[in-house]
């Protein structure tokens, strides 16, 4: 998009689900070009950064060199008006915008990195910017995903000495203070609400709007809590998938049945999902095991999805938000809890938003997440986290958001799911969807990978050797796509690894986490007193 003069122009890949507040206040009702939400960055824009005398003529090509270099208070100005244009958003985006008159663009990001985003740099001197690592590898000499929450600010002339200066303009307290530890009693009312806010501002869409269910309490309560803000006659499509035996697919059917939505099962096999290892990892630029274990599932079952909606909502974010992974169970201290919730939220880019980004984005969706809300954000992470840990036979995890909507506990008036969903253990997605699935994939690696080969893996791949023959075959994959450019040693270290603190396993799945197996066990030994 572009001002009228054609000085400014943006580009962006997002939702800016608080443009209509936008264009009623900061704006004053200023006539613009459409009604997308997106065309609000370039007036805020120009509000808020100082006007400079004399214009530099717009090359039409973007890319190539010429111009004015800009005056050097520009770029300065430009970082400032930068922070406060995206402190003022409530959304997600990927975004650029160049102002050619002043000679400076500027590139920003979502807080969490909902939106996928790269940047990297050229032998020429060029900085590029696109939603996926596999636009900018054969043309660049590096390049890494851009940061969440952080803008880079570039000048005319001077682009690829500042590409990587990255200027934080997401700082919320539990960010930039690491030694706080917040001491606020849990208000359920504040989650409740705050929380109902973010689904609702999700539900903005000229498009169908539907909702992935798992049958755990994340994405269970997005789609109690969108179907009430709907219309009572609009039909409100919800998807689950899982193998055959799975735990997910039974409860997120009671979960339909309970809500109101017009339900949708894909029941795929291991085989399917090793067929599809290779697109998935494609998408995913990623060989972290655990991302692609939970990936290749969700890919698929977008493919389902396509057919009946365009934007789907899904609740990532809950568990690192308030502690939710079993091994939080094991967590030594309330301040080791809170940091660690912290570090989690930090690394989603690199898991479970990449994943519900590129999975969906595979298939022409948009994945909305309203547990990564700014405005929840800062209710919830400001809970002593005292509250949020686990007391064994009084306080399991996430206990403050399944009180804040449990009729007896909340302020709830009504019941918003079945009692045994709002109070069910979690199931990391990857096991949910079926226990055989990961012991699938785990088979299907180890006949293709030999011990000879996993010996040698640090050999092959200096860079983060992979140490299990599942990560052999990923890494494999990832390396088979992306290996042979030189700018792929910047996307491997943007690569983190998923795995639980304070465990007894390094497996990452759930269900190797030791209250996963006290419960199994528990549950089996009950089953078998019943029999007797």
């Amino acid at each position: 998009m572009r001002n009228d003069a054609a000085t400014v122009w943006a580009v962006t890949n997002g939702e800016i689900y608080n443009h209509e507040e936008i264009r009623c206040g900061m704006l004053e009702n200023r006539p613009l070009r459409s009604h997308s939400d997106c065309e609000v960055l370039i007036p805020m824009y120009e509000r808020m950064v100082q006007p400079s005398v004399g214009a530099v003529p717009l090359n039409h090509h973007f890319g190539a060199t010429g111009g004015a270099a800009a005056e050097p208070a520009a770029a300065h100005r430009t970082q400032k008006a930068a922070r406060e244009l995206y402190d003022t958003l409530r959304g997600v985006f990927a975004s650029v915008l160049i102002d050619a008159q002043r000679g400076v663009f500027v590139a920003a990001r979502d807080p969490m990195g909902v939106r996928g985003m790269f940047i990297g740099t050229s032998a020429d001197g060029g900085v590029w910017v696109a939603s996926e690592a596999k636009a900018l590898v054969p043309y660049c000499n590096h390049v890494e995903a851009f940061r969440p929450g952080h803008a880079v600010v570039g000048s005319r002339g001077q682009e690829s000495q500042t590409a990587f200066a990255y200027d934080a303009w997401y700082r919320p307290r539990f960010f930039t203070d690491e030694s706080w530890t917040p001491s606020n009693p849990v208000d359920l009312r504040a989650l409740h609400d705050s929380f109902t806010v973010a689904v609702k501002r999700r539900l903005m869409a000229d498009v169908p709007v539907g909702v992935f269910i798992s049958g755990g309490l994340d994405s269970s309560l997005v789609a109690a809590v969108a179907k009430r803000l709907l219309p009572p006659d609009y039909v409100f499509h919800s998807f689950a998938c899982g193998l055959a035996e799975s735990p997910d697919l039974e409860a997120a059917r009671r979960v339909a049945a309970f809500v109101g939505t017009k339900h949708h099962e894909l029941v795929f096999s291991v085989e399917d999902g090793v067929q599809a290892l290779d697109r998935v990892i494609y998408h995913l630029e990623t060989y972290d095991v655990t991302t692609v274990r939970a990936s290749t599932p969700m890919y698929l079952l977008s493919a389902v999805v396509r057919q009946y909606v365009k934007v789907v909502l899904s609740g990532e974010g809950a568990d690192e938000v308030l502690g939710g992974y079993l091994y939080f169970h094991n967590a030594p201290s309330a301040h080791e809890f809170q940091k660690e919730t912290v570090r989690r939220l930090r690394l989603l880019y690199t898991a479970d938003v990449l994943r519900g980004d590129r999975s969906t984005a595979a298939h022409c969706l948009e994945l909305r997440v309203p547990f990564l809300d700014r405005d929840y954000l800062d209710v919830a992470m400001s809970i002593d986290p005292r509250e949020k840990m686990c007391v064994p036979g009084k306080r399991m995890e996430k206990w403050v958001m399944r009180a804040a909507f449990d009729q007896q506990l909340g302020p709830c008036e009504r019941e918003y799911l079945p009692h045994d969903i709002l109070w069910r253990q979690k199931e990391q997605f990857s096991d949910g969807v079926g226990y055989h699935w990961i012991d699938g994939l785990k088979e299907h690696c180890a006949q293709r990978v030999s011990d000879e080969q996993l010996a040698h893996a640090a050999e092959r791949f200096p860079h983060d050797p992979p140490t299990t023959k599942e990560a052999y075959v990923y890494r494999e994959i990832f390396e088979k796509h992306f290996g042979r450019f030189e700018s792929a040693s910047g996307l491997r270290a943007s690569v983190h690894r998923w795995v639980p603190l304070w465990s007894d396993s390094s497996d990452p799945s759930g269900r190797a986490q030791r209250v996963h197996v006290a419960s199994n066990a528990a549950a089996a030994a009950a089953k078998a007193d019943r029999a007797n």
